[in-house]
């Protein structure tokens, strides 16, 4: 009968994981989209030769290409791959729940066994 309560708290866990990890994928799904979406941002303020001239302006300029390179990492590669490890963590609990499952049916049969022996 422990084994049985034992079983079923880890079947809970899991299904409360599984829940966690779904409501984060489709979180970072959305921020994914909004981080793709303001990448124009960089641009901005668009400066001219009339208005921004100079060491000064050549030093941010510099800055602005470096936030571009890492901002298309984090949206290209980063994010890519917290997705794909979030997916694989859900595939990887979703197989453990259906074990524990199972291991839970064989339990109950088991102890259904025992129940039917004593009678």
């Amino acid at each position: 009968m422990a084994l049985l309560a034992a079983l079923i708290a880890q079947l809970q866990l899991k299904k409360e994981q599984l829940r966690r990890l779904t409501v984060c994928a489709v979180n970072l799904g959305n921020l994914d989209g909004d981080f793709s979406q303001n990448r124009s941002l960089l641009e901005e303020p668009e400066l001219t030769a009339k208005t921004w001239k100079g060491m000064l302006s050549d030093k941010f300029l510099e800055y602005r290409d470096v936030m571009a390179v890492q901002y298309d990492d984090i949206s290209s590669v980063q994010l890519t791959l917290s997705r794909q490890m979030l997916s694989e963590k859900i595939a990887q609990i979703k197989l453990e729940i259906m074990a524990l499952e199972a291991s839970i049916a064989a339990e109950r049969t088991r102890l259904a066994a025992i129940r039917a022996g004593k009678d």
